[in-house]
């Protein structure tokens, strides 16, 4: 595993491709040197073989040389014939040492030795005619009947024998050659397919582990640098491909945030230059009228004047909690926990809100109440004052006589609270930021109700939802972890 492991990255998978073609280089080297090896071993014997028997017809002749020599010197008183006998008797002689040098040891040894004492024996016999100066009818008879009769005899076939068995080891040859041309036609085609299979195997590799997982980092590189850096793509490939993956999507997750964060404080400076001053141009009149109107309240008056200014007291509060609201939003939460379960906090915000409750006729429908609940460490105040914005919203959105779900659940993660109206649906989603279905809805229409909510949340490491049905109401869902 930890060879393959190195052939994982661009660097092995081009040193892969290397190594491919220097295995076809060697395969094929090596066939060539196998068969060049053996046709050359084939041709040495070839050669060797038609040496000795042209060193046997040699032989074969000086001898039929020497035997006229003798015929001359003993029918026609030949002066010069032992001179000439003794020169083909050095050359036979020659012949007969070059023989035992290229032959090898076994047969062909004792078939050149069957031929030597063949010779001898000739030898012997013609040579003791010739040093006589007048033969015998004895000698005469040796020379016409033993030497053609037995001596010739013994030398034919002596050189019969030396014949055949190099005719069988020639026949041998050839049939080594017939073998390895019939090898050959196998094996020429054994580094070509061997050849196209690693350049398959290669070509394949590199394209499944290279090539295509670029083209998937090179498309996504592109949708990243279009503005979608919400997208991400998963790479299989060789490590470097994979690492350059990684740290595309790691830089495209770093925009987003950063992104994020700098319209955020964008937002933030806005606001900053714009809030104080509106607080500060409704505050003062907001005052004057709320005081104009709490001295008039004081007098008897009609019942329907009275009504009258207390929904103007009423009116300049929740605008003096709304101008108190932005400052808040303003500058940054401060949190100080403390223990205290969910439950007890919503509870404790509805009672807040009984007055605004029973002027709309809401029913309140609690789920998982009755369900033993853990405490969890949070920012009472905080908490509270992002849950009533939450059910304020909840409130208005509802119409009379309608009802308000809370629903809480709690697993081993996570508690989760879920707050739903029966409302008309929000058209806005106020986390995203974006208008839901074909409403283009602004984010101003939604208060700070929401984003003073969302900030609190985020604020206690957890998430806040919204999801919204036409004509079917909202539900805000705020997850904190345990």
């Amino acid at each position: 595993m930890i060879v393959f492991r190195r052939f994982n990255s661009i660097k092995g998978s081009l040193l892969l491709h290397e190594l491919s073609f220097l295995l076809i280089i060697l395969i094929t080297a090596s066939v060539g040197i196998v068969w060049a090896f053996a046709w050359q071993k084939s041709s040495e014997e070839s050669v060797r073989l038609s040496m000795m028997n042209s060193h046997v017809q040699n032989i074969r002749g000086e001898m039929y040389r020497q035997l006229k020599e003798v015929f001359d010197s003993t029918f026609l008183n030949d002066h010069d014939a032992l001179r000439e006998y003794n020169q083909y008797t050095k050359q036979i002689s020659t012949f007969l040492q070059q023989l035992y040098l290229v032959a090898e040891e076994g047969d062909e040894s004792q078939s050149i030795k069957s031929i030597e004492i063949a010779y001898d024996k000739f030898h012997e016999e013609t040579y003791a005619l010739l040093i006589t100066d007048k033969p015998t009818e004895e000698q005469t008879a040796v020379l016409d009947q033993q030497l053609e009769t037995y001596t010739f005899t013994e030398l034919e076939k002596a050189f019969n024998n030396f014949a055949s068995l190099l005719l069988i080891k020639q026949r041998n040859l050839s049939d080594d050659r017939k073998k390895w041309l019939a090898q050959l036609i196998w094996l020429i085609p054994i580094p070509i397919m061997v050849a196209v299979s690693l350049l398959f195997l290669s070509r394949r590799f590199v394209n499944k582990k290279v090539i295509k997982p670029l083209g998937k980092v090179i498309h996504g590189a592109r949708r990243i640098s279009k503005g979608e850096l919400d997208h991400r793509f998963t790479v299989e490939g060789v490590d470097d491909v994979h690492r350059l993956a990684s740290a595309i999507n790691l830089m495209a997750h770093d925009l987003l945030v950063n992104r994020d964060k700098l319209v955020e404080a964008k937002r933030q400076a806005a606001l900053g230059e714009l809030i104080p001053l509106v607080a500060h141009n409704i505050r003062n009149p907001l005052a004057g009228i709320r005081a104009a109107s709490q001295v008039t309240l004081d007098e008897k008056l009609d019942p329907q004047t009275q009504e009258a200014l207390t929904d103007i007291i009423i009116a300049v509060d929740r605008l003096e909690r709304w101008v108190t609201s932005l400052l808040t939003y303003l500058h940054p939460i401060k949190t100080n926990f403390s223990h205290s379960k969910l439950t007890v906090i919503v509870d404790n915000v509805l009672k807040m809100s009984e007055l605004q409750l029973a002027e709309k006729k809401l029913d309140i429908k609690k789920i998982g109440w009755l369900n033993t609940t853990s405490e969890l460490a949070i920012d009472i105040n905080l908490m509270e004052q992002a849950v009533f914005n939450l059910i304020q919203n909840a409130i208005e959105a509802s119409p009379e006589s309608s009802c308000l779900t809370f629903e809480y659940i709690e697993n081993d993660d996570v508690h989760l609270l879920t707050i739903s109206d029966q409302g008309k649906g929000i058209r806005f989603d106020p986390i995203a930021e974006e208008a839901l279905g074909n409403d283009q809805a602004k984010r101003l229409s939604c208060g700070l109700g929401i984003p003073f909510a969302l900030k609190v949340i985020k604020q206690h490491f957890g998430e806040l939802s919204y999801s919204s049905e036409q004509e079917k109401g909202t539900k805000a869902v705020i997850r904190l972890p345990k």
